[in-house]
């Protein structure tokens, strides 16, 4: 996600307060605008023609931004934000309203008080700026990115309505930064909210699947799986997202959906050990135990260390009463796995073999 440095970006706005030029009116123009001597880098001088033009009365909202601008340019922040706020003053006279000049001025406030690291007055100058263009989205962008560090709440509340002016466009990144703050049913409604403009859009449905296997809604995470599987030209990631169909069906009682899904898998990479593992335990549900045998021992065949082959194998082989090589098989997890719950369990299978053929 975007963070505050986003308020940088509107340093870039710069250029456009250069084409806020002085209104013409009948008095003589000077040969060089402010805009002009913005340009060059003359900011002293800039600021001494627009006072000048002011003396002379011919003080416009465009003119006071400029000046503005200049004593950003020499540092002079104080000077800058008077200025400033005076143009916003003048383009907000309900005779001659500039919203877009008023908006303009406001961003170029805040990227002050940023500088200033005053995030106070930025977080207020924000607010200020929305009571102008309530549904501008980049400045409700600007601000959500500011007020996820400071106010995450403040920040999910302006996604909500960016969100709802614009889901293609800002749905993914939304749900992104509410999954990082645990807020997953706001994050399910961004995405859904994206997904109903952007059906195929990959990037989206991953973080859908994501979410789903996080919340472990299985039954959900399948059609999504499913369709992104279709969609993806990434042809790395489709055995990995195969393997999370293919849990999921397992999860949901679907051991044959699990099974044709593993094959997919082996048919894009032969000898996948998690594929291999994952059927297994799909054709012990079915109580097919000699293809589940089979299953797990290719696996094996792979890789004799996999802690889950030789775990799901050994369960085969109590279940086939096949005591000697379940013993073997379950000494052998004892010293591969790291989880104690795991160990208590086979262990106790060890205890119960004991002087069992």
């Amino acid at each position: 996600m975007k963070k505050i440095s986003v308020v940088l970006a509107v340093l870039l706005i710069i250029t456009s307060f250069f084409t806020f030029a002085e209104k013409k009116n009948e008095t003589q123009q000077p040969a060089v605008t402010v805009e002009q001597l913005i340009e060059q880098g003359k900011y002293q001088e800039a600021v001494t023609l627009g006072k000048n033009m002011e003396a002379q009365g011919n003080t416009t909202a465009g003119l006071l931004v400029n000046i503005g601008v200049a004593y950003y340019k020499l540092k002079d922040y104080q000077n800058s934000i008077s200025y400033l706020d005076q143009a916003i003053a003048k383009a907000s006279d309900p005779l001659t309203p500039d919203t877009q000049l008023q908006l303009q001025a406001y961003l170029f406030e805040a990227t002050i008080y940023h500088e200033m690291n005053n995030d106070e007055k930025v977080s207020e100058v924000y607010q200020k700026a929305l009571t102008v263009a309530p549904e501008d989205k980049q400045l409700l962008q600007n601000y959500a990115s500011i007020m996820e560090t400071k106010d995450p709440q403040k920040a999910l509340e302006i996604y909500d309505k960016l969100v709802s002016l614009d889901p293609a466009s800002y749905g993914y990144d939304a749900s992104i930064f509410a999954m990082e703050k645990s807020d997953n049913s706001r994050a399910e409604k961004y995405l859904n909210s994206a997904l109903a403009v952007k059906p195929d859009d990959e990037q989206i449905l991953l973080a859908m699947a994501k979410l789903y296997l996080k919340e472990k809604k299985y039954q959900e995470a399948v059609p999504i799986l499913e369709k992104v599987i279709t969609v993806t030209t990434r042809e790395i990631l489709k055995p990995k997202l195969l393997f999370f169909l293919a849990s999921c069906q397992l999860e949901i009682k679907k051991p044959m959906e699990a099974i044709a899904t593993c094959d997919k898998i082996l048919s894009i990479r032969a000898n996948d050990e998690n594929a291999l593992v994952l059927k297994a335990k799909a054709y012990r549900e079915t109580k097919d135990l000699a293809n589940a045998a089979r299953a797990a021992d290719a696996a094996l065949s792979v890789n004799s260390e996999n802690e889950e082959a030789n775990y799901i194998r050994a369960i085969i082989a109590i279940e086939q009463k096949d005591f000697k090589k379940a013993r073997h098989l379950c000494e052998k997890v004892v010293n591969l796995t790291q989880n104690p719950d795991r160990k208590k369990e086979v262990q106790g299978y060890l205890k119960e073999m004991k002087g069992a053929r």
